[in-house]
């Protein structure tokens, strides 16, 4: 699984798993047209394939635990993740896992097994191509392109590249739906990539999936959207994630990317506590964002290939902050409100591209890899990768019950059936605007609505309004009157063009909770808020504001 045992910093963002619902696939080369959205194993009628990962013993144990517990009647995984690697010469051997069991202090990686437990289910599989713990040369990659530098022979490359049709022809014989996950968190300084070497690298194994008739493999593109600068003294290899367009050096192309994926191990509801003891250069749901609008501007589906609830343990239940255990009791009702409220609500706001979402369901502490000794620092000793907990939604009942119900709705391949109009995820209970329905517009509106969904808000609730900044960043802001929040949604749209949906972040130093937006001058931005106070069950709408630049 990830291996980042070259990060000597800071904590990661875990390798995980996302998958998908076999019986919502289209396999081979469909299009979402409702949502304008190509790529291979789309689900159909604008749906969320939910995945489950990311090892053979975790997939066993919710195999046994939730999916054998008659009691439940929790609704399968289509789809489930798996690791593997292409590094030669190393240990383990390259493919490990897919053709005998493997355990990278991770869980073990068992195909076959897998496979077998869940017959029909897609496959999500991370492809490990670094070689950060032999001193970053990129071997990998430039091997697989076939570079002519003195330590890569001929019989190196055709190493590599015979590996590579190995590996594609194993997939074509499982005869599955397949997410590959190249080189997987392809920003993350922990793996090391060069920018140019990966765009190359992923262009010649995409090259070789079609060429050898694997129309099942679609080719994910991960981001690590990990907020932290690292080896900015390196721009080559976008690690700068202040830089706004620092995804740009790394695409491969249209041509060659099925789905933008991102790992997403933090919200606007767990922020306070996983970054609590640490500090970040970019507000990490601002940086899952960005990869978002990314999506949506080369129209490409996108896959949240990784998310995990960092820091807490449903077992406890307990919270830590991620860059220095440090836990501390508290109850199911507060991981839910924290984080998988968070989770589910980011997932609610972007379902316009949004088609498959991940959880891992792992108990981190158990696995020596994500191991943390009590008072330890991430990147120190005891604890190398920081620390993340116990992420087992069957390890609490109350977690359990409200995380199936989640996949039991009808946004979600293998849901309810019927008509999903009015009805959304996490929770709430709107209509139209935010998501939730079957069949998306076939094209963005020319206008936003001209009234928000409606659940009025009680008078003097809030005060809110547009914070102006210079070149035309601007701020969204949401101040609550007296209360607490649970999340916060801001839905604008710049002169009645198509709406935007994001979770606000909370903003500790100006007590409110903020959106960056861009207003030109003599632009007119429209926008409403979505909330919901910690003392509530339910979601309430504000009207719409308008500001000009």
């Amino acid at each position: 699984m990830r291996r980042r045992t070259a990060l000597a910093s800071a904590a990661a963002a875990m390798a995980a798993t996302l998958a998908l619902l076999a019986a919502g696939l289209t396999a081979g080369s469909s299009t979402a047209a409702a949502a304008g959205l190509t790529a291979r194993n789309l689900p159909a009628d604008g749906k969320i394939l939910p995945v489950m990962g990311q090892d053979s013993d975790t997939l066993s144990d919710y195999k046994t635990q939730v999916l054998g517990n008659s009691a439940l009647n929790a609704p399968a995984p289509g789809g489930v993740t798996l690791y593997t690697n292409l590094v030669e010469g190393g240990t383990p051997a390259p493919l490990a896992g897919m053709f005998s069991p493997a355990n990278w202090g991770s869980g073990t990686v068992d195909f076959a097994t897998t496979m077998s437990q869940y017959p029909g289910a897609a496959l999500a599989v991370g492809l490990y191509l670094s070689d950060a713990t032999a001193g970053c040369g990129n071997q990998p990659l430039r091997a697989i392109i076939g570079r002519t530098d003195a330590d890569i022979t001929p019989q190196l490359t055709q190493q590599y590249r015979g590996d590579i049709d190995r590996m594609i022809n194993q997939f074509k014989t499982w005869n599955r739906a397949v997410f590959l996950r190249i080189g997987y968190e392809f920003d993350g300084p922990w793996n090391c990539y060069n920018a140019d070497f990966y765009k190359q690298a992923f262009q010649y194994i995409k090259g070789r999936i079609d060429a050898l008739g694997a129309t099942k493999v679609a080719t994910v593109w991960q981001s690590a959207a990990w907020p932290l600068n690292s080896s900015p003294d390196h721009p080559e290899y976008g690690y700068t994630v202040t830089d706004p367009a620092h995804l740009d050096p790394w695409y491969p192309g249209d041509a060659y990317v099925d789905y933008v994926g991102l790992s997403d191990f933090y919200n606007a509801g767990s922020l306070a506590t996983q970054w609590g003891c640490s500090s970040y250069d970019v507000n990490p749901v601002t940086l899952q964002n960005r990869v978002l609008d990314f999506a949506r501007s080369h129209a490409k589906p996108v896959m949240v290939a990784e998310a995990s609830p960092q820091g807490y343990t449903t077992s406890g239940p307990t919270k830590s902050c991620i860059m220095k255990k440090s836990p501390q009791s508290t109850s199911a009702a507060t991981v839910l409100s924290e984080w998988y409220a968070g989770y589910w609500n980011w997932i609610e706001q972007n379902s316009d591209v949004v088609r498959v979402a991940a959880y891992i369901n792992t108990d981190w502490d158990a696995q020596t890899g994500w191991q943390c000794a009590d008072g330890a620092s991430a990147g120190g000793a005891g604890c190398a990768n920081g620390y993340w907990g116990d992420a087992r939604i069957q390890a609490n009942a109350t977690v359990r019950d409200a995380f199936l119900n989640e996949l039991r709705k009808c946004v979600f391949v293998g849901g309810a059936t019927g008509t999903c109009s009015g009805t959304t995820t996490g929770g709430s209970t709107t209509g139209g605007t935010t998501g939730g329905t079957t069949t998306p517009p076939t094209t963005p509106p020319t206008t936003p609505p001209t009234t928000p969904p409606t659940t009025p808000p009680a008078s003097g609730d809030y005060t809110q309004g547009v914070a102006t900044g210079s070149g035309g960043q601007d701020t969204v802001w949401f101040r609550p009157n007296g209360t607490a929040e649970t999340f916060v949604a801001v839905h604008y749209a710049l002169d009645g063009g198509s709406q935007l949906n994001y979770m606000a972040t909370y903003n500790s130093s100006t007590g409110r909770w903020e959106v960056p937006v861009t207003v030109p001058a003599g632009h007119t931005l429209s926008y409403f808020f979505d909330y919901q106070p910690v003392t509530q069950t339910y979601q309430v709408t504000t009207p719409r504001y308008s500001f000009t630049g």
